[in-house]
């Protein structure tokens, strides 16, 4: 963590999501990425694909547990390839673009996590970048 002007201290986390179709890895229902605790504030979440995404027909949104699309709705998996920005359903972005504002400064209380739909994500890996200021005393992004 990194004192900020005015107290507060800013911290990141960085998880890899490395897809394979598994329980909590591409199978259809959620995939944890980071777990919160406490509340934090999410000053900014950058999800980039390092590794082609691969399904016959499946998609994934990304949000918080009991607001599963609080970041991004349901994207088709095989629309999210490697060295691309995903931070559009629709549009990639593979060398540079303005986060959208439901990236950045967000609070939250639930564990981040991504909806797997329809088919299994049965490989690829997303890397998630995550900078945020913990708000209450037990604030935690990990």
């Amino acid at each position: 963590m990194r004192l900020i002007k005015g107290g507060g201290y800013l911290a990141r986390a960085s998880k890899t999501v490395t897809f394979t179709g598994a329980a909590n890895l591409g199978a259809v229902g959620n995939v944890p990425i980071f777990t919160v605790t406490g509340e934090v504030q999410v000053l900014s979440l950058v999800p980039f694909c390092t590794v082609l995404l691969e399904s016959t027909t499946g998609t994934i949104a990304l949000g918080i547990t009991g607001a599963t699309t609080l970041f991004l709705a349901a994207t088709t998996a095989t629309a999210i390839d490697a060295n691309e920005f995903w931070i559009d359903a629709t549009t990639p972005a593979p060398n540079g673009i303005a986060l959208p504002a439901a990236f950045k400064d967000i609070v939250i209380t639930d564990d981040i996590v991504g909806t797997v739909a329809t088919a299994a994500i049965t490989a690829g890996a997303v890397r998630f970048d995550v900078y945020y200021l913990p708000l209450s005393p037990d604030g935690l992004l990990s």
